[in-house]
C-alpha cells in the first residue's frame, strides 16, 4: 500500500537529497579535473563504472539474479551506450575547459530531454517547451560566443555528452514502466565496464596511491549522486527539487577558483542564468502537467 504523503516534510527531505546529490556531483567533477592532466577520460570512466558495480554488489547479492530481471535488454544496452558517451563527453570537457563552463553547459540536459521526449516518445511539444528550448540554446550561444571565439572541442564534447545523457534519460523513462531502478542502475554499470575496458587498457597509466584514491572517489561520488537524486525525485515533486541542482554552478566555480585558480567570467554567469531560467520554466511546466495527469 501507499504511505500517506506529508507534503511539507517530503519536500524538505527531497531538497535535502538533492543538495546531497549536488555535493556529490560537484565533488566528482573536482576529482575528475584533478586527474584529467595525467589520466585519459576512458580510464577515469572505467574506474567509475567498476566502483559503481562494487558499491552495487551487496545489493545484488541480496536480490540475487531477480534484481537483474528485465524484458527489455535492448533498451538497457541503448541506455548504457548513451550514458557511456554522456559521461565521456563530460569527462573530456572537464579536462579541456573551465569547470564553471562545463557545469553551465551541462544544464542544457533537461532541455534536450524535452526535445527527445517529443521526438522519440511522442510527447507533445507545446509553446512552453519550444520557448524553453530556444532559451536554452540562447544561453549556450552566450557561453560559447561563436563568432567571437572558436567553439572549442571541450564545449562541443560537453554539449554532445548532454545530448547523449538526455537520450539515456529518455530510455530510463521507458524502462521504469517495466523494470526496477535497481535493474536499471545495475545494467548500466555492467555494460559500461566492458565498453570502457578496451580503450582504458590502451590509455592506462598506473595510478599512485593518492590518484587511486581520487579515481575511487570519482566512482563513489558519481554513484552517490545518482542514488541521492533518485531519492530526491521519490520524496518530492521534481518542480520543487530540480532548481536546487543549479547550486552546482556556484559550488563548482568556488572549488575551481580555490583549487585550480580558475576564474568565472560574466559570459558564463549570464549564459548559465538564461539556461537556468529556461530549464526551470520547463521543470515547472512538466510538474504541472504531471500533477494534472
Amino acid at each position: 500500500g501507499l504511505t500517506p504523503r506529508h507534503p511539507g516534510g517530503d519536500t524538505i527531505r527531497g531538497i535535502g537529497f538533492m543538495l546531497a546529490a549536488v555535493a556529490s556531483w560537484s565533488a566528482m567533477m573536482v576529482f575528475v579535473r584533478a586527474l584529467s592532466a595525467d589520466y585519459a577520460a576512458f580510464q577515469i570512466l572505467f574506474v567509475r563504472a567498476l566502483v559503481g558495480l562494487a558499491l552495487l554488489a551487496p545489493l545484488l547479492r541480496r536480490t540475487g539474479i531477480s534484481g537483474l530481471r528485465t524484458r527489455r535488454p535492448g533498451l538497457h544496452l541503448a541506455r548504457a551506450i548513451l550514458a557511456f558517451f554522456g559521461m565521456l563527453g563530460l569527462f573530456v570537457g572537464i579536462g579541456e575547459i573551465p569547470l564553471a563552463d562545463v557545469v553551465a553547459l551541462s544544464f542544457t540536459q533537461p532541455i534536450f530531454i524535452a526535445v527527445l521526449a517529443a521526438a522519440l516518445l511522442g510527447e507533445r511539444f507545446g509553446g512552453l517547451r519550444v520557448a524553453a528550448t530556444l532559451g536554452g540554446f540562447l544561453g549556450v550561444l552566450i557561453i560559447a560566443r561563436p563568432g567571437f571565439e572558436a567553439v572549442g572541442f571541450g564545449a562541443a564534447a560537453v554539449l554532445a555528452g548532454s545530448v547523449a545523457y538526455a537520450g539515456s534519460n529518455a530510455c530510463i523513462k521507458k524502462l521504469m514502466a517495466t523494470d526496477t531502478p535497481m535493474a536499471a542502475t545495475a545494467w548500466v554499470n555492467l555494460i559500461m565496464c566492458p565498453l570502457a575496458a578496451a580503450p582504458a587498457a590502451f590509455f592506462w597509466v598506473s595510478p599512485n596511491p593518492a590518484d587511486l584514491a581520487l579515481l575511487i572517489g570519482v566512482g563513489v561520488a558519481g554513484t552517490a549522486g545518482v542514488w541521492f537524486v533518485a531519492r530526491a525525485y521519490a520524496a518530492a515533486d521534481m518542480g520543487a527539487v530540480v532548481p536546487f541542482d543549479y547550486l552546482r554552478l556556484p559550488l563548482v566555480a568556488a572549488a575551481a577558483w580555490l583549487l585550480f585558480g580558475e576564474s568565472t567570467d560574466a559570459w558564463t554567469v549570464a549564459g548559465a542564468s538564461v539556461i537556468f531560467a529556461s530549464a526551470w520554466t520547463l521543470a515547472r511546466s512538466e510538474a504541472r502537467r504531471g500533477g494534472g495527469a
